[in-house]
């Protein structure tokens, strides 16, 4: 079933069609979770939690063939969120100057997560529909009502930001 049928029968209460349409965007969800955290626990919460505000504003979708940015733009602002709550309860925990914070030994590094992680949010957005959900430029600048040359462009740059910050390390 094309995305906009699975749309459609979520929005009538099949929670199998939308089982599917998180199953076609889980990967990518969790991916740009996993950039803004770094925590794979917290990553998979916020994905979780973009899911279930995903579900609960179904309704509110206006284009059904746009679920893939609309749910990618969820997600954005539910990690958006994490960090000021993080952000926040550090603020409280350590009101004086406190020491650069140091990742954990365990922590997997993941240069690429960390240079995706430095692009602005819309950056994130295109670069994951485009290699996490698979869409041609054409149909990016379509959902997303941008010129394909902005599309484009945009795309080249974010290569040339992870080529030079990855060459870097």
């Amino acid at each position: 079933m094309d995305e906009e049928g699975l749309v459609g029968a979520a929005r009538r209460g099949d929670r199998e069609a939308y089982g599917t349409l998180v199953g076609r965007y889980a990967r990518t969800v969790m991916a740009r979770a996993y950039a803004c955290t770094r925590e794979l626990s917290a990553a998979e919460d916020l994905a979780q939690e973009t899911f279930l505000r995903g579900w609960q504003g179904l309704a509110r979708l206006e284009d059904a063939r746009s679920f893939g940015s609309w749910i990618l733009t969820i997600g954005g602002f539910v990690c958006q969120e994490w960090v000021r709550r993080k952000q926040t309860a550090e603020k409280h925990r350590y009101p004086a100057a406190r020491p650069a914070a140091s990742r954990p030994a365990e922590e997997p590094d993941l240069p690429l997560a960390e240079a995706v992680a430095e692009l602005p949010a819309d950056v994130q957005q295109i670069l994951a529909l485009r290699h996490g959900a698979g869409r041609s430029c054409e149909e990016i600048a379509q959902e997303l009502g941008k010129p394909l040359g902005t599309v484009t462009k945009t795309l080249s740059r974010a290569y040339a930001h992870l080529r030079e910050r990855l060459v870097r390390r």
